[in-house]
């Protein structure tokens, strides 16, 4: 149970001038991106400028797995319908961007009473390059690290469940599960803390009611998600022994037994429990990759800036984990879920070339870390 603080005077130092500090280091980071990248619109992008033009053209998407996509091909369709710069879509992006970092400060404040320590943990995130270069692709990365940082600020907020919240949460749980596919992955852990907080009183019978419905819609939607098609096959990972996706570690595809539906929960389930001795293997060389963020393609000095950067952080919230045991349990278990589950995702798949799973869960490690921060600053 989260205890509340009533007798612990907040320290709203000065926070006008620290929004200010926020709004021209966010001004300094963007700008650096765009005058170093111009807009991105190659590579992946181009994936989603083509559906964007086919979309216009005939109203359908080539795959139906990419109407999982279609936050990102409905902005870039409209502004290529009404003959407008892709700068729209890229100012769009830099909006959403930073009303997060906001109401990432915010929730920092709210959690740590200190204005300090939310600019602190606020400035760190501006600093999380990889993150923040995103901004300037036209790519789904920008909105979906927005959106899902959005719903998780919201969610952990509310302090009584009424249908206008509880409406606004569906909305958004909608939004990000049409931003990226791994939108999906936010459904558990937004039910389970809403679970925990607000209908503990309930029934036994009336909590496995709600937890088995909520469990069934989104294994049902997971398993739908995987059958949507497309050019990818959820076996190619294991077959081409992939750690980072689309770059197989074994020269030829490796003989492994897979059920008839392997684009499925059950033909996941059915290779790791036909394939267990290689699932571990995999899992494991796929947990190194996820967490440890080191890439051989990558510069020496950008893999320095990972290791610097991302480490401490990773030292730092398992140093503060008592800290949210002891005060804010059920925060902490909502950001432990939403990284086990991304993480689980990873193992169950590939990896990403550019660490993108990584840096959707880099946020909740920063706000986790914060906690040993404030301790230090307190010594």
């Amino acid at each position: 149970m989260e205890p509340s603080n009533p007798d612990i005077k907040k320290n709203h130092s000065n926070p006008g001038y620290y929004k200010l500090i926020i709004v021209l280091l966010w001004i300094l980071t963007n700008s650096f991106f765009l005058y170093k990248n111009g807009i991105v619109a190659t590579g992946e992008a181009g994936k989603y400028i083509s559906q964007a033009n086919l979309f216009i053209q005939t109203g359908h998407l080539s795959a139906s797995n990419l109407w999982m996509y279609l936050t990102q091909i409905a902005l870039l369709s409209f502004c290529i319908k009404f003959n407008l710069s892709f700068a729209v879509a890229v100012m769009l992006q830099l909006i959403f961007n930073l009303l997060s970092t906001f109401y990432f400060y915010k929730t920092l404040r709210n959690i740590f009473n200190a204005d300090t320590i939310a600019l602190a943990g606020t400035i760190i995130l501006l600093l999380n390059q990889p993150y923040q270069e995103f901004n300037t692709f036209l790519q789904t990365e920008s909105l979906f690290f927005s959106f899902t940082l959005i719903l998780s600020c919201y969610v952990i907020h509310i302090e009584k469940i009424a249908l206008k919240n509880f409406g606004a949460i569906i909305l958004l749980l909608m939004i990000v599960s049409i931003t990226r596919p791994t939108g999906l992955l936010f459904i558990p852990p937004v039910f389970i803390y809403l679970f925990f907080v607000f209908f503990k009183k309930l029934s036994r019978v009336k909590k496995i009611s709600i937890l088995g419905a909520v469990g069934f819609l989104f294994l049902f939607l997971v398993n739908k998600a995987l059958a949507s098609g497309g050019e990818f096959d959820f076996m190619i990972p294991f077959r081409d022994e992939d750690i980072i996706c689309g770059l197989p570690s074994i020269t030829h595809s490796t003989a492994i037994n897979t059920g008839d539906e392997s684009n499925s929960i059950f033909g996941l389930l059915f290779y790791v429990m036909h394939n267990f001795s290689q699932f571990i293997r995999l899992a494991w060389l796929k947990t190194i990759a996820f967490f440890g963020l080191y890439r051989t393609y990558y510069s020496r000095w950008h893999n320095m800036y990972l290791i610097i950067y991302f480490y401490l952080i990773h030292i730092l919230a398992i140093a503060g984990i008592s800290f949210w045991i002891k005060n804010h349990l059920h925060k902490f278990l909502y950001f432990i879920s939403v990284i086990l589950i991304t993480w689980l995702t990873v193992m169950l798949t590939c990896d990403d070339w550019h660490n993108r799973f990584y840096l959707s869960i880099s946020p909740y490690l920063i706000i986790l870390c914060m906690a040993f921060i404030k301790k230090l600053s307190n010594l």
